[in-house]
C-alpha cells in the first residue's frame, strides 16, 4: 500500500471519528453526549455563546441539558468542516419550547466552532478545549415568519432600491468628474502647443531681426541718396559742384 494511500485511509478515519463526536454531542440521546463530554472534552474546557458563557465539562453538560429540555426536537446538522485543529458545524436549530404548542418552531441556523488541542505534546490525542456557539441576526430574523415576510419583501428591496439609486448618482457624478478631468487636460496640452508655437516664432522674429534691420536702412539710403541726387540735378550747379555735393552726402551717409 502506498503513502497515499495511507493518508488517505487516515483523513477518512479522521473525518468519520469527528463526524460521530458531533453527531453524539448534539443528540438529545444523553449518554452518548455524557461520553463525548467526559473523553473529548478537557475538564476545563470552555463554552460561550451569544447570551452566556461558562466553563468545565460538568457546566457545559447542564447547558445541553437545559436545552434539550426546552427543545422537543434536535438540532439537524448540515455541515461539517475539519482542518486538523478546529471543526466548523453547521447546524439549524429547532427552537420548539415545551411550554408551547407543538406546531410552535423556530428554524435557527447556527454555527458551532470546536477548537481541538493535543494532550500532550506529540501524543496525537485531541481533544476540545472551547466550543463557541454563534447565531447570526439574518438567521434569528428569517426564523420568524411576520418578521422575515416583512424583512425579505419590504426592507430588502427598500434598501436595495435606495443603494441602487445612490449608486446611479455616483456612477454620474464620476463619469462627469472624469469628463471634466479629461477636458481640462487636452484644455492643458492645447494650451501647451500654442505657447510652444508662439515661442518658436519668436525665435524666428528675433533671429530675422537684425537681418530686416539692415535690409530697412539700406533701402532707405538707397531711396534718400537717389531723390537728393534728383533735387541736385534740378538745381542750377555746376558739375563740379554737384560732384562735391554727391561725394560729401555720400560721406556723411556712411
Amino acid at each position: 500500500m502506498s503513502d497515499i494511500d495511507t493518508d488517505t485511509q487516515l483523513e477518512t478515519s479522521s473525518s468519520s471519528l469527528i463526524k460521530n463526536i458531533i453527531e453524539d454531542l448534539f443528540s438529545y440521546n444523553a449518554l452518548r453526549r455524557k461520553r463525548i463530554l467526559e473523553y473529548y472534552f478537557f475538564n476545563d474546557a470552555t463554552l460561550t455563546s451569544p447570551v452566556m458563557s461558562t466553563d468545565g465539562v460538568l457546566n457545559i453538560q447542564y447547558v445541553y441539558t437545559v436545552w434539550q429540555a426546552l427543545n422537543r426536537q434536535e438540532p439537524v446538522i448540515t455541515n461539517i468542516v475539519f482542518d486538523g485543529n478546529t471543526a466548523v458545524v453547521h447546524l439549524i436549530q429547532n427552537i420548539s419550547p415545551r411550554i408551547f404548542p407543538s406546531f410552535i418552531r423556530l428554524r435557527v441556523p447556527s454555527i458551532t466552532t470546536l477548537h481541538f488541542r493535543e494532550t500532550e505534546q506529540d501524543s496525537g490525542l485531541l481533544k476540545i478545549y472551547r466550543q463557541e456557539d454563534s447565531w447570526t441576526l439574518e438567521g434569528l430574523i428569517q426564523s420568524v415568519p411576520l418578521i422575515s415576510f416583512w424583512y425579505n419583501h419590504v426592507l430588502r428591496v427598500a434598501m436595495g432600491k435606495l443603494v441602487t439609486a445612490t449608486g446611479d448618482l455616483l456612477d454620474a457624478a464620476f463619469q462627469h468628474a472624469q469628463k471634466m478631468s479629461m477636458r481640462g487636460r487636452e484644455i492643458q496640452r492645447l494650451g501647451r502647443d500654442l505657447a510652444i508655437e508662439n515661442m518658436e516664432k519668436l525665435d524666428e522674429y528675433r533671429a530675422n531681426l537684425h537681418e530686416n534691420y539692415l535690409e530697412g536702412v539700406r533701402g532707405w539710403r538707397e531711396t534718400y541718396i537717389d531723390d537728393d541726387l534728383d533735387d541736385f540735378d534740378a538745381s542750377p550747379h555746376s558739375t563740379k559742384e554737384r560732384g562735391n555735393l554727391i561725394e560729401g552726402m555720400v560721406v556723411l551717409n556712411e
